[in-house]
């Protein structure tokens, strides 16, 4: 049997450092046990081939300090990386050397490239986009990662010189910005980038993902000027490139940065760096013309738990990379095993409801979307026992909308997963319910589609044996006629009474009267 590991990811960038504990699971898959961040601001004041300055080089080791000590107490192996300020500082052995020292701590430098891989990697640990062409933009304090990707493979990469704290530094410096300093900032970041325009534009992406500070800073500003008012992930969410102008005007138009910081949904910590940063984010949705931008919340910490996961040698036969793209059946599957008792149970469930919901496919008219989010609800539909029998409905709904392991699900997918587990038994959707309330009209209905066919799946294995191999579905006119099908000479009285109290629930959802046989 493998043997379960935990192990910590630092990523020492120019702007903060940030380290992610996981354990790791005998499947090669990992949860998060502990996250850090804290603004060392390494690059400050740092120019190119120049060294970081003494406060800096102190609050970085004293940071590493501490880093270890929460890594030591979850006896996790720690893997170390550094990033642009540490590339370029003239003082770097120095530092690794004191780093060792002091901290017990080995750092890795690596290349850009190094950096855009292991940042790619990291993305496909939360988003399912493993099969598309994507663009990814980092913006870092340093320097800027851009990468177009493929099924796991690298199509273009570059490591540009342009970061928050790079421009800041060499444009931006004073209290009070003027439009001269943010005009020779904006044409100095098109002269860097305009050159690799059109190699980027050649290769088609499907899908642009943003995975800094920068970007989260500018979808926390687009959600609060839509009147977002509850903390969520932002993982997997998306803006478009109207939502990123007002955004950007907003930061550009306050010209210092006390206005800035008082802009609603920003980080007061940024309000010093970010027009660097949207000025490079800024010319890349120009140049490139993006429509769009879908937030990552995964970047070069789950990167390097991903790569020196697959390098450890127990682990070397799972083939990762080929699973890539099971990101979702993987997360579900997680939390089947970390909550429910009988995942047996869970799992036939699961197969009839799906095999309702094809039958009834004229019917509901929903698609594999809505497919994947009944699975999910299905086999997760149970979670809430974990917590406590009485109303586990409810428990199940928090689990799974709260749940930090719904990788590559946006936070509308989720909701509806988890309204969908929810309405499984009791009472039936209600617009007076607040969860409910939480989605929009269309969302709502198809909660009511899925959640009648997730109770008549979970009336039909009532006797938790699966007795019940499949249920064959009729439609006649305003009639859904439900045959449950058993090759045992088995009485199916008990199903088919838990199948009639769920009648009304079916009828409300599709307008049609059900009819079990």
């Amino acid at each position: 049997m493998v043997r379960e590991n935990t192990l910590a990811a630092i990523d020492l960038g120019t702007n903060s450092f940030h380290m992610i504990i996981v354990r790791v699971r005998e499947n090669g898959t990992f949860e998060a046990i502990a996250r850090e961040k804290e603004n060392v601001r390494l690059g400050s004041g740092l120019e190119e081939g120049g060294e970081i300055d003494p406060p800096a080089f102190r609050r970085a080791i004293e940071c590493l300090k501490r880093f270890k000590m929460l890594a030591d107490n979850s006896k996790a192996e720690i893997r170390a990386v550094a990033t642009s300020a540490m590339r370029e500082a003239s003082n770097r052995a120095e530092f690794q050397a004191a780093a060792l020292k002091e901290a017990g701590i080995k750092i890795d430098v690596i290349s850009g490239y190094e950096e855009a891989r292991l940042i790619y990697f990291g993305v496909l640990q939360g988003l399912p986009v493993f099969d598309k062409k994507v663009l990814l933009v980092d913006i870092g304090g340093g320097s800027t990662e851009v990468l177009v990707g493929y099924r796991g493979d690298i199509l273009f990469s570059k490591s540009f010189k342009l970061g928050a704290i790079r421009l800041t530094e060499k444009f931006l410096k004073s209290e009070t910005l003027d439009s001269s300093q943010i005009r020779k900032c904006k044409l100095y970041v098109e002269e860097i980038i305009l050159p690799f325009r059109k190699i980027i534009r050649d290769l088609k992406p499907e899908m642009i993902i943003g995975s800094s500070g920068t970007v989260q800073a500018t979808a926390g500003i687009i959600r609060a000027f839509e009147g977002e008012t509850e903390e969520r992930p932002l993982n997997h969410y998306t803006f478009q490139s109207s939502e990123f102008k007002r955004a950007r005007n907003m930061i550009l138009e306050a010209d210092t940065s006390k206005k800035r910081s008082k802009i609603p949904g920003f980080d007061s910590k940024r309000s010093d760096i970010i027009v660097g940063g949207m000025l490079i984010l800024d010319e890349l949705f120009q140049l490139l013309d993006l429509p769009d931008m879908t937030v990552s919340e995964f970047a070069l910490r789950e990167g390097i738990i991903y790569d020196t996961i697959r390098k450890w040698e127990h682990f070397q036969d799972l083939e990762h990379s080929k699973h890539l793209d099971d990101i979702r059946q993987k997360s579900i599957m997680n939390l089947l095993v970390s909550y429910t008792r009988d995942q047996e149970y869970a799992r036939h469930v699961a197969k009839l409801s799906l095999d309702i919901f094809d039958q009834l496919q004229s019917v509901h008219r929903l698609g594999k979307e809505e497919r994947e989010y009944l699975e999910a609800s299905s086999l997760l539909h149970e979670v809430g026992l974990f917590i406590s029998h009485s109303a586990y409905h409810k428990h199940s709904y928090y689990l799974i909308r709260n749940s930090e392991t719904m990788l590559g699900f946006t936070w509308g997918e989720i909701e509806i997963i988890a309204l969908t587990a929810r309405y499984h038994r009791k009472s039936s959707p209600k617009s007076k319910h607040r969860e409910f309330q939480r989605v929009g009209p269309r969302e709502q209905e198809t909660v009511e589609k899925l959640s009648a066919i997730l109770r008549i799946a979970s009336a039909c294995n009532r006797n938790r044996q699966g007795l019940i191999e499949t249920v064959k579905c009729q439609v006649r006119k305003n009639q859904a006629i439900f045959t449950l099908v058993t090759n045992q000479n088995y009485d199916k009285s008990l199903e088919l009474w838990a199948c009639e109290e769920q009648a009304d629930a079916f009828e409300s959802a599709y307008g049609m009267v059900p009819l079990f046989q």
